[in-house]
């Protein structure tokens, strides 16, 4: 594996080493399954799993413990919980401070506000901060405002997507969209968002089971729920 030995902030895009980046979410099967989210790849999570709101904040916990190094976490519907970043780091026996730290967290709360940020400032964001891991939650949840015609919300989200797929292989990024609800949007909408990630992970929870899907690798797997609080050998690395 080659080493990350160019800083990102002082070098232009094109002139970027890509390396081999792989980062755990800590829940065994989807790591088993996905093999690890992948820098210069998206990954889009979707469905109506609990676990969908506790991966971003394993993801900044578990960025920050393998890479020391930050995310940048774009709230698109305040679902960023810095009290629940905190919990996990104090789990896997981490400064919380430090953790939190390194988590830079701005929220969108309109479409619009989302798709500025993402197209004129997380750019100069990212040379600021030097992120290794980038975080969309809540997405595509606010293409859904009733006040933004639907033509116009599928440009955005096309144009969006475009961007965060540029930057993502520009600065080597592992980048994560997130969406957990019920609602279905329709198959333009979905065609749009599977095109420009490297992997949809669906999660559909039926008691006590999540069952995951990857829709590109055609893959499966199912996770079992257990008690709050409970965890296995494999979190603390005893079982190989």
């Amino acid at each position: 594996m080659k080493s990350d030995v160019i800083k990102r902030g002082f070098l232009k895009p094109e002139s970027l080493v890509k390396v081999d980046v792989i980062l755990e979410s800590g829940i065994i099967e989807l790591d088993s399954l996905l093999g690890g989210f992948k820098a210069a790849e998206i990954t889009y999570i979707d469905g109506d799993s609990t676990l969908i709101a506790t991966i971003p904040n394993q993801l900044c916990v578990n960025t920050y413990r393998t890479f020391n190094s930050s995310t940048i976490y774009l709230d698109g519907g305040i679902c960023a919980d810095p009290y629940e970043i905190a919990r996990y780091a104090r789990e896997m026996e981490l400064n919380e401070r430090k953790v939190l730290e390194n988590i830079h967290i701005s929220r969108a709360f309109t479409v619009y506000q989302l798709a500025t940020f993402i197209d004129k400032i997380l750019e100069n964001e990212i040379i600021k901060h030097e992120p290794r891991t980038l975080i969309v939650g809540k997405f595509p949840s606010l293409f859904f405002d009733q006040d933004v015609p639907f033509q116009e919300s599928q440009t955005i989200l096309q144009n969006t997507l475009e961007r965060l797929q540029d930057l993502t292989a520009d600065y080597n990024l592992i980048t994560v969209l997130t969406n957990r609800q019920s609602r279905l949007y329709s198959n333009k909408v979905r065609s749009i968002i599977q095109k420009q990630a490297s992997e949809t992970v669906k999660m559909k929870y039926i008691e006590p089971c999540t069952y995951v899907d990857l829709l590109q690798k055609q893959k499966s797997a199912t996770i079992l729920h257990m008690a709050k609080g409970q965890m296995r050998l494999e979190h603390f690395g005893l079982v190989s």
